[in-house]
Formats: C-alpha cells, structure tokens, sequence
C-alpha cells in the first residue's frame, strides 16, 4: 500500500505544486520555492507601462519588486513590450504603490498603461 504522503506527492508530479495545500503537507507551505497563490474575487489588475529596462534580467528584477509588495498575487513583467501587468487585492495595495514601490526598488518609472476600467482599443 502506498502512504497518503506518496499518494500526495504524486499527484503533485501529475497535477503540478497548485494542487499541494498547507494542510496536507506543511513543510512545502514554510518552503520559499513553493509559488502556490490563491486569487480571490477581490482581485483587480492593471496594465503598466515601464520605462528604464535594458534588459531581460531588468524584467525579472522589476517582476521581483512587484511581487514583494503586500497584495500583489502576480506580476508579468515584459522587457519587449516594455509593461507589467500585476493582479493585486485593491484593499491591500493601489496602482500608485505599485509605481511608487517599483520606482524606489529598481529605478524604473511605471505608469498606467490603461486606464482602469476603459475600453481596449486594438489598432
């Protein structure tokens, strides 16, 4: 008979590490590699336009700082198109921060890509 923690273990090499919770095996949850977020209703997103990256490591280091700011879920930073888009809990953080925390981490200026809220206009 296989364990309950094999049977675990192997369900996350079948399903990938979102399907592991804190519950079932504690030690993944204290584990700093372990990416599992939990995005609610209260989930807003903004479009940001960064100027300053020279680079791909510049994105990831941009990505990094955004992802340290209480609230933010998830952050994808791309250095060719020169924007992030962060998915954050608006009770917990705003745009603002976001650019303002991004500004003082790394140097890159941040603005609105997008008004929140507007019609996207595809050209």
């Amino acid at each position: 008979m296989f364990s309950s923690a094999k049977l675990l273990l192997g369900a996350v090499g079948l399903f990938g590490a979102t399907s592991v919770c804190a519950i079932c095996l504690p030690g993944l949850a204290s584990d700093p590699r372990a990416s599992v977020v939990a995005v609610g209703s209260d989930t807003a997103t903004v479009k940001l336009a960064i100027k300053g990256m020279t680079c791909g490591s510049c994105a990831t280091t941009a990505r990094i700082a955004l992802q340290r700011v209480e609230g933010v879920f998830k952050a994808d930073v791309s250095y060719e198109a020169a924007s992030a888009v962060v998915q954050y809990d608006p009770a917990k953080t705003s745009p603002e921060a976001l650019i303002a925390h991004l500004k003082k981490q790394t140097g890159f200026v941040a603005t609105l890509a997008e008004a929140p809220g507007a019609p996207k206009i595809r050209g």
